[in-house]
């Protein structure tokens, strides 16, 4: 049989079969990493050392001077580089064998696996619309790979700090300031994959403090483009209500609606249109009982820009001014924060045109 690396202590004056001190332990590595499997004996007279994969024995640079693969002086075994060949493959369950003329010992098992991540997540993150203080779970399954890939997500690329179980991403109250493009990260000794990113959109709300029929309702829709776009309102289902409605189009593109009826109820679309593209952006108005309730969609709209100039994307955002006449008292007007906005990148290829949300 091939002969091992031969070690031993000369400190002991007894003879004494081999034992193992350190066995190897399982190792994942990047095919392109050097990796050792470590294995120290103790024996008199000193053992011959020998490596074993799957029952075989391993090859080494001292049977073979073009083999990947090192005998270290204490016995461990050294790859420079994992070979992923098929049929030559480091892959596999290794052993340590120590012997001399009183005997053998063999440690324990030790599994080298090449580290690995596919491309393909196995459960994409899906866009959401959610009301403020309603929950938002984010669920995401990553690509298979070995060891198993660990989760973590990125807000608008930065990543969050907040604890993943399962890969699920939980917001239990979403906030206005949640809204905004998330990504699915997979990470292991292999490298990292990124999901495509999905877009939560957070709606708020804002209660008129007056009789309903008095109140007026201002959507705002901040829009900015190059060349400049034409920008109109118009009611998603059904027409604006005749005889009560303002478009101040020079002034922040603003649908006002004078005199709010449940009938005025209804999804309103912005939409803003260029030669290079068109964007929409929507708001929801739910008039119930005395109660006025204005919820924004946190938009992310299409770039209207010429992608060799500086990136310029068209953003549209709403804002809520309902308004009550002189004569309740002082006039009170309840204004909402602007909705947050992520504007997405487009490719300098062509336009993209995004449709209402």
């Amino acid at each position: 049989s091939k002969s091992g690396f031969t070690m031993g202590s000369k400190s002991h004056s007894e003879e004494f079969p081999p034992y193992i001190i350190d066995h190897p332990t399982d190792l994942v590595v990047r095919w392109d990493q050097p990796a050792t499997l470590n294995c120290r004996v103790a024996g008199s007279p000193a053992p011959t050392i020998g490596w074993y994969r799957n029952g075989e024995y391993v090859e080494t640079s001292k049977d073979n001077v073009y083999s990947q693969r090192t005998l270290l002086p204490d016995g461990s075994l050294f790859f420079l580089r994992l070979n992923q060949r098929k049929g030559q493959s480091d892959e596999g369950v290794y052993t340590c064998v120590a012997t001399n003329h009183l005997g053998t010992a063999s440690s324990k098992n030790a599994s080298l696996y090449i580290a690995a991540l596919r491309e393909d997540f196995r459960l994409q993150p899906s866009d959401l619309l959610v009301t403020v203080g309603e929950q938002v779970l984010l669920e995401c399954v990553p690509p298979r790979g070995h060891p198993e890939p660990t989760i973590s997500w990125k807000k608008d690329g930065v990543p969050i700090s907040q604890k993943v179980s399962s890969g699920k991403l939980l917001m239990v109250h979403a906030q206005r300031s949640d809204a905004g493009l998330y990504v699915c990260v997979a990470s292991n000794q292999a490298g990292q994959r990124e999901s495509k990113a999905a877009l939560v959109s957070v709606l708020g709300e804002e209660t008129v403090p007056c009789p309903l029929g008095l109140a007026t309702v201002q959507l705002g829709c901040g829009v900015e483009g190059d060349p400049l776009p034409k920008v109109w309102w118009h009611k998603e289902l059904g027409e604006l209500p005749w005889g009560r409605y303002v478009m101040y189009i020079r002034r922040l593109n603003t649908l006002r609606i004078h005199y709010v009826t449940t009938l005025d109820s209804g999804k309103y679309i912005c939409t803003a249109q260029n030669q290079v593209g068109t964007a929409s952006a929507k708001a929801s108005l739910t008039v119930q009982g005395k109660q006025l309730h204005a919820a924004f969609t946190a938009s992310s709209m299409a770039g209207l820009g010429h992608a060799h100039e500086q990136q310029r994307d068209l953003s549209a955002q709403h804002t809520l001014l309902p308004e009550c006449p002189g004569n309740w008292g002082r006039q009170k007007v309840v204004t909402s924060d602007w909705a947050h906005v992520t504007s997405l990148p487009y490719p300098p290829t062509s336009p993209i045109s995004s449709g209402p949300l």
